[in-house]
């Protein structure tokens, strides 16, 4: 306590209050509630530490939680690395763009089903078990993920095939998984749980489907003896359970409606035995045993009316031989198997980094462990693969995916030479801490863009520095053109250029007509006709002249001198032949035959 050293969170959020979750494999576990608007109510973000426990990376948002700052995470006692968690999924945005959300009446429901759980906390631990059911909470947005690697990867829990009497489970793969109740609803259901000394059995009370369920005609009991990869559905109804004999003896009772039986089973759930406890039936609360679960005696406590009753049983009166062969595991004289818990991903088998084999009871074994017994176990490390690496600060993965994507919330330090058009290479991956895996698959540097508030490259402050000349040039021509004081400059720039052109004198010579201009014409007697119609409207030509005569004036002297002969049809030269009638036409046409049809 001598030195404390500020830690580091992916983000800067408001933090209401702290849970510490899990400190035992060398890493620090902690649920940190923001109370943000934007996130749903009593939940909050689980976030992993580095190996020093200063830098934090996000494992799984909306961690369900409760006002007393329970948090719906546990870790499955008897495994390394493996942990259970409840978590509100929160809406998402369809292919229109808009957010998928609960509509108001189920909103609504989850309220009030919220606030008859919380009337219920305030009563004494009986009171609490014996309030009605939340029946309006019927469908919340809750759903169980599980991690095989230390929250580096999150998954939904399989839903069995059958159920507990052999009818086949309708569940599509896509958006059907099994969901188990956790802490904060224990007041109604008994929440998932392991003990150190069972390894790989789990139980818990929940429901197949899209989500958690809390009718108690949906709520069944489930069990798993694989760390939690497999399900099976042990127990229609919602039992209250315990594990003895280092989890050869499992013993149940109903949780909801009073009862007069005790289930128990013997081989790991394959098969479940009952017997009577009295004639009257009782309330039981609950089903304890020593803290190591290694004994095969057990106290049931419960209400019968307004009387408190408890029961102590003990199995070993079923008469059990201790089991025989553990150093001989697999062998066929031998009352136990090894068995080495997989995430299901690989054939390898291998978790954190390495395979664990146990010794364990075989199922079909009929006999106890008894309280001495050690369990042989063995290790060996794998190699690496992208499962034994966590996100590091800055990037994030969704529930179901390895992929560690970029977050861009600002956690991941910029190098000084980063400008807003560039990136960066940095790490994306950190090892699972624990993990003892070798060689194999190894992180890669990953490009990320820089930070928009980075400084501008040499190439966008040279375009940028571009554009504002041109645009103050243009700015400073439009102020200069609208103002009065320059505006004669503009209008008459440029014609100094022409200072020595002379010009010549216009109207010099005579006009002359349009049709002295024309030049000669053959059509003499249509003209000399109708030329008086038209003297006085004829165009005149402007003649452009200087101090001596040019082509042009040699050229229409030319014209002239020849417009001066005259022509006509007499003018004609006799050897011009006349046109002949045309052929076939009667004698009145033969008197035409002198016609001069030009």
């Amino acid at each position: 306590g001598a030195n404390f050293r500020q830690v580091q969170l992916p983000q800067d959020l408001d933090e209401k209050s702290y849970t510490v979750l899990d400190t035992s494999e060398g890493a620090v576990m902690i649920h940190v509630h923001h109370d943000s608007t934007e996130a749903p109510s009593n939940v909050g973000n689980v976030y992993i530490s580095d190996a020093q426990g200063v830098r934090y990376t996000l494992s799984l948002p909306n961690n369900v939680r409760s006002s007393h700052g329970e948090c719906e995470f546990d870790k499955v006692l008897s495994l390394e690395g493996v942990y259970m968690a409840n978590f509100k999924d929160m809406p998402r945005a369809d292919g229109d763009g808009k957010k998928e959300g609960i509509s108001s009446k189920k909103a609504d429901a989850l309220k009030d089903a919220e606030d008859l759980e919380a009337q219920a906390s305030a009563g004494t631990e009986v009171d609490k078990r014996r309030t009605p059911k939340a029946k309006a909470k019927d469908e919340s947005i809750v759903r169980t993920v599980i991690s095989f690697d230390k929250g580096g990867v999150w998954s939904y829990l399989k839903p069995p095939a059958v159920d507990s009497r052999g009818a086949k489970i309708e569940c599509p793969p896509d958006r059907c998984w099994l969901h188990l109740h956790g802490i904060t609803n224990f007041q109604n259901y008994a929440p998932f749980y392991s003990t150190e000394n069972a390894v790989g059995i789990i139980m818990g009370t929940g429901n197949v489907g899209p989500y958690l369920r809390f009718e108690p005609d949906q709520t069944n009991t489930f069990l798993s003896r694989d760390g939690g990869l497999t399900w099976s559905e042990s127990h229609k109804g919602a039992f209250i359970y315990e594990f003895g004999d280092h989890g050869g003896l499992v013993i149940m009772a109903d949780d909801v409606r009073k009862t007069k039986q005790v289930v128990f089973s013997w081989n790991e759930g394959q098969s479940w035995y009952d017997f009577e406890l009295s004639d009257i039936p009782l309330e039981v609360d609950n089903i304890v045993t020593e803290p190591s679960a290694t004994s095969t005696k057990f106290l049931l406590y419960g209400t019968r009316g307004d009387t408190g009753v408890m029961y102590h049983l003990d199995f070993e009166a079923l008469g059990q031989s201790l089991c025989k062969g553990v150093w001989a595991a697999d062998s066929v004289s031998s009352d136990y198997e090894t068995w080495m818990p997989s995430d299901g991903k690989g054939t390898e088998k291998c978790m954190l980094g390495r395979q664990v084999s146990y010794t364990r009871r075989k199922q079909t074994s009929e006999c106890f462990n008894g309280e001495k017994f050690e369990r042989p176990t063995s290790r060996k490390n794998c190699a690496c693969t992208e499962e034994n690496f966590e996100c590091e600060m800055g990037f994030t993965r969704e529930v179901g995916s390895i992929d560690c994507k970029f977050a861009n919330d600002g956690s991941i330090p910029a190098p000084d030479r980063c400008t807003s058009s560039s990136n960066f290479n940095v790490v994306g991956h950190r090892k699972v801490i624990g993990d003892s895996c070798e060689g194999g698959w190894q992180p890669q540097k990953v490009a990320v863009p820089c930070p928009a508030n980075s400084r501008m490259s040499r190439g966008g402050m040279s375009v940028l520095g571009t554009i504002a000349v041109v645009a103050a040039i243009m700015g400073a021509v439009t102020f200069l053109s609208r103002s009065e004081k320059f505006k004669g400059v503009f209008a008459n720039y440029g014609f100094d250029a022409y200072g020595d052109v002379k010009y010549a004198t216009i109207g010099a010579r005579t006009p002359e007509t349009g049709l002295d201009s024309c030049g000669t014409r053959f059509d003499a007697d249509f003209i000399d006709n109708d030329q008086d119609d038209f003297d006085d409207d004829a165009p005149q030509l402007m003649a452009y002249t200087g101090g001596g005569r040019d082509d042009r004036d040699r050229d229409r002297d030319r014209d002239r001198g020849r417009r001066d002969v005259p022509r006509g049809v007499d003018t004609a030269s006799a050897a011009v032949p006349r046109l002949s009638k045309p052929p076939g036409k009667s004698s009145a046409a033969n008197d035409g035959d002198e016609l001069d049809l030009l």
